[in-house]
């Protein structure tokens, strides 16, 4: 399939794989897709934050399985691309390294900025997305979280914030076997509105829609959509504050080990989904937003856009 590109996307909580051909002027279209937990991003709240040698050894081995998978589709190019666990590791280069002398690829570590603007144009692939000009993009993740403002179908303006999941667990949960405390949700609250307002990102007109994408949405869309025993693409794209709020009660007040049994919820995700659902709630409150709609074309399909350019 010599006219298909293959992309893969180091995340702080997964390693994900998009085959994908051009669909011409209707964009992108994804033949195969695979995402493997694969967590590199413990310890990256720490003032010297480093990647373990058990991360490395985990994440440099799903990198060489997600390679063999794309090389069966025959891709004129295979792109592995790094996000916020390495690019703020100290020893990033150390997995880098790896991955090279596995595979002979050479990982890509995206800016802040240039992950946000590849999640950006991922959205323009969403058919579900067509026509749409004015809106906000939110991708969270395990190390950070991403802000990109559309104005006429064109970036405006794009920021990374260190609001992922894991950076945030890792803060604030100091017994990840317990409940969330209430103490805890208003600790991590207050600090994620804290960020929010610091920043300069302009969240208005209110009229403009709310975009997300990444895995804790996959995933928060995937249980409510079971609670009326649908599958996730049978589930209404838009989640509002009501049912976030609801979910984010259930599982915070649950042991890890709950947590761990929830359908649809990884287990390797269910220590991170409270401080997510915290961090969305307080974004959706500052932007004055009662909804979003999850999209399921990230970065991934952002950067398969381009390379098939």
């Amino acid at each position: 399939m010599s006219g298909a590109v293959a992309v893969i996307d180091v995340g702080s909580n997964s390693i994900k794989l998009l085959v994908a051909a051009s669909r011409g002027e209707a964009g992108v279209e994804g033949l195969f897709t695979e995402t493997i937990e694969t967590r590199i991003s413990t310890g990256i709240s720490n003032d010297l934050p480093n990647i373990s040698e058990h991360a490395i050894e985990e994440g440099c081995k799903t990198v060489v399985e997600l390679v063999r998978i794309a090389r069966e589709y025959e891709p004129k190019e295979i792109a592995v691309v790094a996000t916020s666990a390495v690019r703020d590791a100290l020893n990033g280069q150390d997995f880098i390294d790896c991955v090279f002398d596995k595979t002979g690829i050479r990982i890509r570590v995206l800016t802040g900025t240039e992950e946000a603007t590849y999640i950006g144009h991922g959205l323009a692939c969403d058919p579900q997305l067509a026509g749409a000009e004015n809106f906000i993009q939110m991708d969270i993740g395990g190390g950070s979280l991403e802000l990109i403002r559309f104005k006429k179908a064109r970036i405006e303006q794009a920021i990374s914030l260190r609001l992922g999941a894991v950076r945030l667990s890792e803060r604030f949960v100091t017994d990840r076997e317990a409940p969330i405390s209430r103490h805890v949700e208003t600790a991590i609250n207050a600090f994620v509105h804290a960020e929010l307002a610091q920043c300069d990102f302009d969240f208005n007109p209110k009229k403009d829609p709310l975009i997300a994408t990444g895995g804790a949405f996959v995933v928060s869309r995937a249980i409510l959509a079971a609670k009326q025993g649908q599958k996730i693409d049978e589930h209404y794209p838009v989640l509002k504050v009501e049912e976030l709020k609801g979910l984010k009660e259930e599982l915070c007040a649950m042991p890890l080990h709950e947590r761990m049994a929830v359908p649809h919820l990884p287990a390797s995700r269910a220590d991170i989904i409270p401080t997510a659902l915290i961090t969305i709630l307080a974004l959706l409150h500052h932007a004055g937003r009662n909804s979003l709609t999850h999209s399921f074309c990230n970065l991934r399909y952002g950067m398969a856009a381009e390379l098939l350019k």
